[in-house]
């Protein structure tokens, strides 16, 4: 079979499970790789398909601009989608685009749309490409776009338009930061590390654990806790454990407890530790079953980094535009409630909680934060100051692309002594 023909169909039948049947990035690639073992093939199957779900809703108006009747059939539009996403982004030759398509379109049972296709296809590389609607403009649905507006008036365009940037490579090096330090030194490692993540995990620094791929954004977090000599830290939630080793880099001698529901996750925290020869207690429980899993001994500090919307790290996930959807949102913030009240039982007296999320938005945030410590008298906020992120009501703000960074929420608080 031809491989740029392989490539096409994969990435069309890819691109069609996320964008009309929900289906994560991760996931739609596991199950269409489980036989093909050429790297070459998965890594331009990847890439095409980045580049058409980043871009769908911007791509499919400019098409449909060039129907009389949108198509019925959903993996018609797929593939002129993704034909304008290669002649657009990847910049291939255009009559390569088109012909490709088309046999795209016969290899998935669609022969009888070759001449839809063409004809389609044609128009739309020598039309204007001015966006009919704010969803096509942005390439977001339209609800996210209103979440984003009334969240952040006067940024929400430059986050929208950061989303659909190809995201930077961040590594973090081995050599512990000063919190006075931070901002210069993750300009520095963008500088000397913004390489191919292939060749970063193929690199013999990295398989000594000298080096490790984390956003600059979350580096922030293992900073804003400072651990010390001793100290008992939980790290709720921690998979894939990026945030647990760090925390153990710039402190070894502090006693850690890695906590994840998932036991296929709570295997990279196991992996993560093995390749950067460094120790801590996994477990393998839900954090809001107390019973399961917490002996009793309380922590000086946490990290609960709560499962969230993404919404901070959609230039990695494009998939999230289409996965998620607005009436989740309830059901998230409950669940982030519920693991807020429930691990904060587990601080000690004058204990440090970092609250932190990828999202950018504000209910999941500092809205959060304003109901627990309405209910929580015994806490205090601990203010935070860098002078890359936004001050928020409560907590921190990074909002994505700032500084090249993901989208990232931070809120460090204190129990107080009686």
């Amino acid at each position: 079979m031809n491989k740029k023909f392989t490539i096409r169909t994969l990435a069309a039948q890819i691109s069609y499970t996320v964008v009309f049947k929900k289906t994560n990035l991760s996931e739609a690639f596991s199950q269409k790789f489980s036989t093909i073992n050429q790297a070459e093939i998965k890594a331009s199957v990847k890439a095409l398909c980045y580049e058409t779900i980043r871009n769908y809703l911007f791509l499919q108006d400019i098409w449909l601009k060039c129907v009389e009747k949108r198509p019925k059939d959903k993996m018609v539009g797929v593939i002129m989608t993704q034909a304008l996403a290669e002649l657009k982004y990847l910049h291939k030759p255009e009559h390569v685009v088109v012909n490709e398509a088309i046999n795209t379109a016969k290899k998935l049972n669609k022969k009888w749309a070759s001449g839809l296709i063409n004809s389609s296809l044609r128009k739309a590389i020598k039309m204007d490409t001015k966006p009919s609607c704010e969803e096509a403009l942005y390439s977001h649905p339209q609800w996210w776009i209103d979440q984003l507006k009334q969240d952040w008036p006067d940024q929400w365009q430059q986050i929208l338009k950061a989303n659909n940037q190809k995201p930077p490579l961040w590594i973090r090096s081995r050599q512990p930061l000063a919190k006075d330090q931070y901002q210069q030194r993750h300009t520095e490692i963008e500088s000397a590390y913004h390489i191919n993540a292939q060749d970063i995990l193929s690199n013999t620094e990295f398989d000594k654990g000298l080096l490790s791929v984390q956003d600059a954004s979350a580096q922030l977090a293992a900073i804003i806790i400072d651990p010390q000599n001793d100290e008992r830290i939980l790290d709720a939630c921690a998979a894939p454990g990026g945030k647990t080793c760090h925390l153990l880099e710039m402190n070894s001698h502090i006693h850690l407890d890695a906590l994840e529901i998932y036991p296929n996750r709570a295997k990279k925290i196991h992996q993560n530790l093995t390749r950067l020869k460094l120790k801590a207690q996994v477990i393998v429980a839900d954090a809001l079953q107390l019973q399961d899993w917490y002996s009793g001994e309380k922590y000086q500090k946490i990290l609960l980094d709560v499962p969230c919307s993404a919404s901070g790290i959609l230039r990695r996930h494009p998939d999230i535009k289409f996965i998620r959807q607005p009436q989740q949102l309830k059901q998230i913030c409950k669940d982030q409630q519920q693991l807020l009240e429930n691990v904060a039982t587990t601080l000690s007296k004058n204990g440090r909680l970092l609250y932190a999320t990828c999202s950018v938005f504000k209910q999941e945030n500092s809205d959060q934060i304003k109901l627990f410590l309405k209910t929580h008298p015994e806490f205090s906020e601990i203010e935070l100051k860098y002078p890359f992120a936004v001050n928020c009501e409560h907590g921190i703000q990074i909002l994505s692309g700032t500084q090249n960074m993901d989208g990232f929420y931070y809120c460090y608080l204190q129990k107080n002594a009686d």
